[in-house]
């Protein structure tokens, strides 16, 4: 397995770049620019590459969405198909045609819907044309429901490489998949992290901050049920808040009003100043039941901001338990619960674990670094390079 490690040293990675063509062209493809932890990661690449020398379009399956405005103040061309879910065929026709009105020497897909499509959409142009780009497929979960394994498995060998978030879910994706080696390469996010932390003192009451879209990958109600675990006297200086919407979000409300627990436990939606949020909370909790490698986690640990999360995929290899972070089992809200009391009652353990969380994004975890080398991996795959091995391994 392809292994990209952001640890490598500057002087390590420029002596092994190989420079693409003059003005390489890319086009990405994403399912969809609403607000998202893929898509946000997408338009920092989409710009990070524009601003390295290449030619960068971006392609949305469904809507030009929020995420759409940050692409085009950079100069980007965005098209929105206008398609719908994963059954709207349409999108293949589509986005051959895009592809066929303008040409493009690498596609680099973002999602499963965009994977799939991406490369039926380039099998399309190849009938007609001699002439192909490439396409790499980015995989953002090792996400195991059925479909998405059986679909993926059957277009494999039209996708030319694959580019995971997390060493986990490189090695999950491969074995479910059946994809031979040396087909994955791992790049994993990157974060912002101010040279000055912004310090506040820790609310009062404690406010337990979950952030993510309501959906049951997320586990929204495992969270509910473990704040309702809490010790009374406990709870009673709490405060609950989740950010984010989805279509969890009426019955995520109808069972805090059935639990009573309106008083202390609040659905806020959509933020668009999450530092801001962090700043003004005592803790991070992400109770999913899966995750590839989630942007909140990074975003937490650069605003020093401690965190519970469960043990899944890339969240096990961003948090070291006990000393960036608390790791727990994933579905258990009475786990949850106990390491949300014992957080809760070390207020040093806390700052300490924070600090060591933010040393360890800002040494490791960087936009430029992931930028870099997904710079590297495509020049070498236009180049002609094989992709069997690391860049600047």
């Amino acid at each position: 397995m392809l292994l990209c490690r952001l640890r490598d040293s500057s002087s390590r990675r420029n002596s092994q770049v190989t420079k693409a063509p003059e003005n390489p062209s890319i086009t990405f493809c994403i399912t969809e620019l609403d607000i998202g932890g893929a898509e946000k990661a997408m338009v920092r690449i989409a710009i990070g590459l524009q601003d390295g020398g290449w030619r960068v379009r971006v392609i949305s399956l469904r809507d030009a969405g929020v995420m759409a405005e940050p692409l085009r103040a950079a100069g980007i061309p965005v098209t929105a198909l206008g398609c719908g879910g994963f059954a709207d065929v349409r999108s293949a026709w589509r986005l051959s045609r895009e592809f066929s009105r303008n040409p493009t020497e690498i596609v680099q897909c973002f999602l499963h819907q965009a994977n799939i499509y991406g490369r039926l959409a380039v099998r399309i142009c190849g009938l007609f044309s001699r002439v192909r780009p490439l396409i790499v497929s980015g995989v953002r979960v090792a996400d195991r429901r059925t479909w998405v394994v059986l679909t993926d498995r059957w277009t494999r060998c039209w996708s030319d490489h694959y580019v995971a978030v997390s060493e986990h879910v490189a090695a999950t994706h491969a074995a479910l998949c059946r994809l031979k080696p040396g087909a994955v390469s791992v790049i994993p996010n990157g974060v912002d992290v101010s040279a000055k932390l912004l310090e506040a003192p820790e609310p009062e009451p404690h406010v337990l901050l979950a952030v993510g879209r309501l959906t049951p990958q997320k586990a929204p109600f495992d969270l509910l049920e473990a704040y309702s675990l809490l010790p009374d006297d406990l709870r009673s200086h709490c405060q609950l808040k989740f950010v984010g919407e989805g279509p969890l979000a009426v019955p995520l409300q109808d069972a805090i009003d059935a639990k009573q627990l309106g008083d202390s436990v609040q659905l806020v939606g959509h933020c668009d100043d999450i530092p801001l949020l962090m700043r003004e909370s005592t803790m991070l909790v992400l109770p999913s039941k899966w995750e590839g490698m989630p942007n909140v986690v990074l975003e937490a640990m650069a605003n020093a901001l401690p965190t519970i999360a469960t043990a899944v995929d890339g969240t096990s290899e961003l948090i070291d338990d006990g000393h960036t972070g608390w790791l727990v089992p994933a579905g258990s809200p009475q786990a949850l619960a106990e390491r949300i009391v014992t957080v809760l009652g070390a207020r040093e353990t806390r700052k300490a674990v924070a600090n060591n969380a933010r040393l360890v994004v800002a040494k490791d975890f960087r936009w430029h670094s992931a930028i870099d080398l997904y710079e590297r991996l495509l020049s070498n795959m236009l180049s002609g390079k094989s992709t069997n091995g690391s860049p600047g391994m």
